[in-house]
């Protein structure tokens, strides 16, 4: 099958860097590792390593700085994306060029920047010492081509750049690969595809049309696409391509258990847990969606008006929380970090009983390295005890 491209090079990239900052933080600093939006492949937002805030500093959180990127007059609008981090930086996308920055963890200096000129940077990963960006053309409605950009995490110099005939809105980063998918207006025979590539110097590996990612997922090398001229949802390797097993129904995929080999699904008849090796079903919750946390014991669910807490081996209703319009669920240090309305509230993982509530959040919460991450809208703000 032959895809009609847009033809289109890439835009002048510049990196800006801040004299003085390169260094990275003391290396006695705690580990840190934030890799992609749900903390890592499996969508987990659940980060087993953070240790310093726990029910015993939480209480103890200040702000220790603030950084708000500002905003070109002609930049594209921007898709809010979780801060990244890693090896003692933050990563986020900047409207001020559409771009991408990084700041040091332990101050909130800004280290580098990277530019693209018209395009607007839409997903963020990072994978080893390379950080990987999407973005889509700016102003263009006939252009569906996404650059997938691999940048030094250090400096943040390109190291290389590969060209996909979709414009990416779905991203995972796993086994040293990026697999996006996304929309194509006129591309011949196919509206959707998915495509991979090796991050080490992005080479594409395989691409698949006619499907997209069944959601930012993977476990153990293995992503779900969606087709979409089918109710069929398939896994396969995400180096390969190769397919593992194939069912008649059509999933969206929103986590993969970190303890069990399970996927977590979204969509009718509701939640439900499938064996990621078989696509076997092994539970079901009716009527049951909103966005998911799980920590391999529980699955924490945002539900309408409440938070449900969910065993990750039978299913069952462990307890249920009552919170206004409740998003954004977190699981890290031994507690349960979610939002209610416009308020940030930090909840007793194994009962839902409130351990504190502060501050605010709108769109992210991100623990890692002995930090809180909150972001409203371009504004994020870093707490430690």
């Amino acid at each position: 099958m032959q895809l009609k491209r847009c033809a289109r090079g890439l835009a002048a990239a510049t990196v800006l860097l801040t004299l003085g900052t390169l260094t990275s933080p003391a290396a006695a600093a705690p580990a840190e590792n934030w890799t992609q939006d749900g903390y890592g492949a499996g969508h987990t937002f659940y980060n087993p390593g953070e240790s310093v805030i726990n029910s015993g500093t939480v209480k103890k959180l200040k702000t220790r700085w603030t950084v708000t990127p500002k905003a070109a007059v002609d930049s594209c609008p921007l898709n809010p994306v979780a801060p990244i981090v890693s090896g003692g930086r933050m990563f986020i996308l900047e409207p001020d060029g559409n771009g991408v920055g990084a700041y040091d963890t332990t101050t909130g200096k800004k280290l580098w920047s990277y530019f693209a000129g018209y395009v607007e940077a839409t997903g963020l990963a990072v994978s080893g010492d390379t950080v990987v960006v999407t973005d889509v053309a700016c102003y263009s409605n006939s252009n569906y081509d996404s650059n997938v950009v691999g940048l030094d995490a250090a400096t943040g110099a390109e190291r290389w750049s590969s060209l996909t005939a979709w414009t990416t809105d779905t991203v995972v980063v796993d086994q040293g690969t990026v697999a996006v998918s996304g929309y194509c207006g006129t591309c011949d025979d196919a509206d959707h595809g998915v495509e991979a590539f090796r991050i080490s110097d992005g080479e594409s590996l395989w691409s698949r049309p006619n499907a997209v990612l069944a959601g930012p997922v993977a476990d153990a090398g293995r992503v779900l696409l969606a087709r979409t001229t089918s109710n069929l949802t398939e896994a396969v390797s995400i180096k390969t391509g190769l397919n593992h097993w194939g069912t008649g129904l059509r999933y969206a995929a929103s986590a993969a258990d970190p303890a069990r080999d399970q996927f977590y699904l979204s969509g009718s008849p509701g939640l439900r847990a499938i064996a990621a090796a078989t696509g076997k079903t092994l539970w079901t919750v009716k009527n049951e969606a909103g966005e998911l946390a799980t920590d391999g014991r529980r699955v924490y669910v945002a539900s309408a008006g409440r938070f449900n807490a969910y065993d990750t081996k039978s299913g069952k209703l462990l307890w249920t929380r009552a919170l206004k319009t409740p998003g954004n669920p977190v699981r890290a240090g031994g507690l349960l970090y979610a939002t209610s309305g416009t308020s940030l509230v930090v909840l007793a993982p194994t009962s839902g009983k409130t351990v504190r509530a502060f501050g605010t959040a709108t769109d992210h919460v991100v623990a890692a390295g002995g930090r809180l991450f909150v972001t409203n809208g371009r504004t994020v703000k870093a707490y430690t005890p």
